[in-house]
């Protein structure tokens, strides 16, 4: 399992934080979560050691042509988590003081607290509950069968469909509203926002892998489990977010006798990395100043 690690771990390990990337993420944390990793972010490496996983996957090539149908396997978050912790065994890491992720990164960050609480001091669920919900299920399902009507043109249109759920409506019509492209005036901004969203995306994702981690996130239930003994536990819902309704996160909050916090933001399901600043003020009172590692 690929990892980065950023800064070093304390003599004790009482500063390791793992953090988890979420459906489209990879372990270079500090890349694409500024402000919660990084130099005088909520996370500095000066004191904290941050820790980033890979999700594994598969990587096949874009040449597949219309009408394959893929054959992938489904995994879980539980086997996921496993796997995270002997990869973090063999790093010789026995404990985390903070376990943190948004989305499926969140989910990953549960499924830590409940499966390994005697190594885990405190989670941090971030636009995630306890449970993908029916919606998002069915969603994804709608992304995979585009994928396996065409690979490549159809993960154009998955991330597309994707973009739409993790944007507020309010979001989309300020930047865009009813505009005409900047580019292409005979159709609308949201067209050239939504294409350009899906160029982008067919240079870093495969369609397999992509399909495989939304098997992941469609597998997340752990309704029947009960408070992780030990293990502070903190739920962080979005104001504006109806993939993750926060009502759902407080309820699942409320469910495992949780701490509750809400980020307030219009960028819907991604104000956890559009809004990072905002998030790091929300959280900074939860993580105790650290004095910097000796080297």
């Amino acid at each position: 399992m690929n990892y980065t690690m950023y800064g070093s771990p304390s003599a004790s390990g009482d500063n390791v934080v793992l953090a988890l990337h979420a459906l489209t993420g990879n372990s270079r944390v500090a890349e694409w979560w500024p402000g919660i990793v990084g130099p005088n972010a909520l996370f500095d490496p000066n004191h904290w050691c941050i820790i980033g996983l890979d999700i594994p996957g598969v990587t096949l090539s874009l040449s597949k042509g219309p009408g394959v149908t893929l054959s992938l396997s489904k995994g879980d978050v539980t086997s996921l988590v496993r796997a995270q912790q002997q990869a973090l065994d063999e790093l010789g890491i026995e404990r985390l003081a903070i376990v943190i992720g948004g989305s499926l990164g969140g989910m990953q960050a549960l499924q830590w607290a409940l499966d390994a609480p005697e190594r885990v001091g405190h989670a941090i669920v971030v636009g995630a509950h306890d449970h993908h919900s029916t919606m998002g299920v069915a969603l994804n399902a709608i992304q995979r069968e585009c994928i396996a009507l065409d690979p490549v043109r159809g993960l154009g249109t998955a991330r597309k469909l994707a973009m739409l759920t993790y944007k507020s409506e309010a979001l989309l019509t300020e930047r865009h509203d009813r505009r005409a492209d900047r580019r292409d005036p005979s159709r609308f901004d949201i067209e050239g926002y939504l294409d350009h969203q899906a160029e982008k995306f067919l240079a870093r994702m495969d369609p397999d892998t992509y399909a495989y981690r939304t098997h992941l996130m469609d597998s997340f239930d752990v309704r029947d489990r009960t408070a992780p003994p030990g293990v502070e536990l903190t739920f962080v819902g979005i104001s504006s977010d109806w993939l993750f309704r926060p009502q759902d996160v407080r309820a699942a909050a409320e469910r495992f006798n949780a701490r509750y916090l809400e980020l307030e933001s219009d960028h819907g399901h991604d104000a956890f990395l559009a809004a990072p600043e905002a998030l790091r003020h929300l959280l900074t009172p939860l993580v105790a100043p650290r004095p910097p590692v000796s080297p």
